[in-house]
């Protein structure tokens, strides 16, 4: 076995630095005497940003390339009983004799995927050395694992899809948000709007290609990330389960209405077990949840949930969004920005409005927990809309008892004040820039 950690190791140490890495808004601290665990989804860079890192240690601050100690738990080549992780350490060592572990930056990639990772890393941490870099890709990781064994000891940077930013970024796009040339803008977000941030399928101009990527993505994400890691032996109605959350974005959703419809299916489940599954998959970031805002947190936190999914791109893979849904894209992608800004794994300041006759789309909760309500809406342009979105945001403002409040579009601006509320009124993709 050794033997083998010793040729996985030795081949991830020859590769070249990859040129032209490229860099996320989120980036790893340099300097910092704590673990630091990057977690988020699959296939949204999170190995790129660890290289990206690492490329950083060399160039910048002289380290060498054998100080730094890569290892991915998910290499098929190798599968570890809990007291042979060590042998990467010993692999290491004799690999490269001449070089301290003491001295060696550690990186280790998926770290759900070995069973006893979180007291292998401990043992690094306290006998060895602080600098310690690992990935994963389920939330639960850190609110169960690392709280038991790395209590105090790490420092969590969470990695979603691109930003519109980013996606800019990444096209070589400068981002004008006025004037003449703002239209190339306006092209770029449409594309985003559809495409989602999956870094590896921006530029793939085939549809159908884009699609069986990020169906790949799904497909592993359930069965890796929910149903191998939570052991689950009655896994068939996941699909039909995850669909019906995809067709209720935006909307209060009730477990007991799931429920009920897959058992009309002909499913055999539990109520509590479907409780739980939903739990799983947001750990495994296919969606996020946010309650009704309310002065009580206990009714907040007992009112029924309205569901987002982390990416456009991976919802249209999985539900098919044509043009009548691009009100519900707008959306999603609006709250996928709200939650880099307002959002954790450990927290989130983002809730919604309603009562009995009025909704607004968000209420989130800025510094010193200041609430500003938004509404999104693709156009304001009929009379019957404007009414009733102006109408809900004004209620939203109401009961938060704030005077200001947000209207997000596709590309309508405007500024007025009506019963008291100051509304602004901006396109989203220009909101996403500057307030990235």
């Amino acid at each position: 076995m050794k033997e083998l950690v010793k040729d996985i190791l030795a081949g991830y140490s020859i590769r070249k630095n990859i040129s032209g890495l490229f860099p996320r808004d989120k980036q790893l601290y340099v300097d910092l005497a704590k673990m630091q665990v990057i977690v988020g989804p699959r296939r949204v860079g999170k190995t790129t940003a660890m290289q990206v890192y690492m490329q950083e240690l060399v160039e910048k601050k002289g380290v060498k390339p054998n100080q730094l100690v890569y290892f991915n738990f998910e290499d098929e080549r190798a599968y570890f009983q809990p007291e042979q992780l060590d042998l990467i350490l010993q692999g290491w060592k004799e690999l490269h004799p001449e070089v301290k572990l003491e001295d060696c930056y550690f990186f280790f990639d998926e770290v759900q995927a070995a069973q006893g990772w979180e007291k292998f890393l401990n043992r690094i941490n306290e006998t060895l050395t602080k600098k310690i870099c690992f990935t994963g890709s389920n939330s639960r990781l850190l609110h169960t694992e690392v709280n038991t064994v790395l209590r105090g000891r790490s420092i969590a940077v969470e990695l979603l899809p691109l930003s519109f930013a980013e996606y800019c970024r990444f096209q070589l796009h400068q981002p004008v948000l006025y004037g003449s040339e703002k239209s190339l803008t306006e092209v770029f977000f449409q594309k985003y709007l559809r495409q989602g941030g999956y870094p590896e399928v921006i530029g793939l101009e085939d549809e159908v290609l884009r699609t069986a990527y990020l169906q790949e993505y799904y497909n592993t994400m359930l069965l890796r990330d929910i149903v191998e890691y939570h052991h689950l032996s009655n896994f068939q109605y996941l699909r039909p389960l995850f669909r019906l959350a995809a067709t209720s974005i935006g909307q209060p959703v009730s477990i007991r209405r799931f429920f009920n419809h897959l058992k009309s299916m002909g499913y055999t489940v539990g109520l509590n077990s479907l409780y739980e599954v939903m739990n799983y998959a947001e750990d495994a970031y296919l969606f996020k949840r946010i309650g009704r805002y309310d002065h009580s947190t206990g009714k907040s936190d007992k009112s029924d949930k309205k569901l987002y999914w982390l990416d456009n791109g991976l919802l249209r893979a999985l539900v098919g969004i044509g043009a009548s849904g691009n009100g519900t894209l707008l959306e999603n992608s609006v709250f996928l920005h709200l939650y880099r800004i307002y959002g954790s794994m450990y927290l989130s300041q983002i809730f919604y409005y309603s009562d009995q006759s009025h909704e607004c789309d968000f209420v989130v909760l800025r510094g010193e927990g200041r609430p500003m309500p938004i509404q999104v809406c693709w156009s304001m342009e009929q009379l019957r809309t404007h009414d009733r979105e102006v109408k809900g945001l004004l209620k939203a403002c109401k009961y938060a008892d704030v005077k200001e409040g947000l209207i997000l579009t596709l590309e309508e601006s405007g500024s007025w004040e009506q019963d008291g509320v100051t509304i602004r009124m901006m396109p989203v993709w220009r909101w996403m820039l500057e307030t990235n």
